[in-house]
């Protein structure tokens, strides 16, 4: 195994997190808006929205494993859990251990969707916006591949659909929403 292995898995694993996350939020944004009626299914976009939300979280997790067992930048436990403990780009890296708590708060959320109010569980749902912009900025300011094309095109592409999404969440009047 190579030495470079976990910056491999934690660069890899952050990227992929980072796209899931933002088609995480624009497929709750169709489910949300109704958008594609009357060709949408909410039971599928839920579904995939629910697995999308998932499988962001588990690459984060491993995003955070790499970055653990990688010896290139020390991150301990502190370093990957508290904002503002890391030596290495800190402002970056609280953004995302912030995004990180924003995350897990959305997943838990909605895993015990049915025995919270809807009030309770839409508020904290909210915070997936919020999460999105704190990811994109956090792989922007401490991300490695900022300087690659592919990434800066992958990285524009992300934005725009998310910026999409929310016009489209903030355009759509609701009584057109489900309700």
């Amino acid at each position: 195994m190579s030495e470079q292995t976990w910056w491999y898995l934690a660069r890899s694993s952050g990227i992929i997190a980072l796209v899931l996350l933002v088609l995480s939020v624009v497929w709750g944004v169709l489910l949300a808006t109704r958008a594609l009626r009357p060709y949408d299914r909410p039971a599928w976009l839920l579904d995939l929205h629910q697995w999308l939300g998932g499988v962001a979280l588990v690459m984060t997790g491993l995003h955070l494993l790499g970055l653990y067992l990688d010896g290139y930048v020390e991150f301990g436990p502190a370093e990957l859990f508290v904002p503002g403990a890391s030596e290495y780009r800190p402002v970056a890296v609280a953004i995302g251990v912030l995004s990180l708590y924003a995350l897990v708060a959305v997943q838990l959320t909605s895993f015990f969707r049915r025995h919270l109010s809807k009030r309770v569980w839409h508020g904290v749902h909210l915070l997936s916006y919020g999460l999105v912009w704190g990811s994109t900025v956090h792989a922007g300011m401490a991300g490695s591949d900022v300087t690659n094309r592919i990434y800066q095109g992958l990285a524009i592409g992300l934005t725009a659909l998310t910026v999409a999404a929310v016009v489209l969440r903030l355009l759509i009047p609701r009584r057109l929403q489900a309700g």
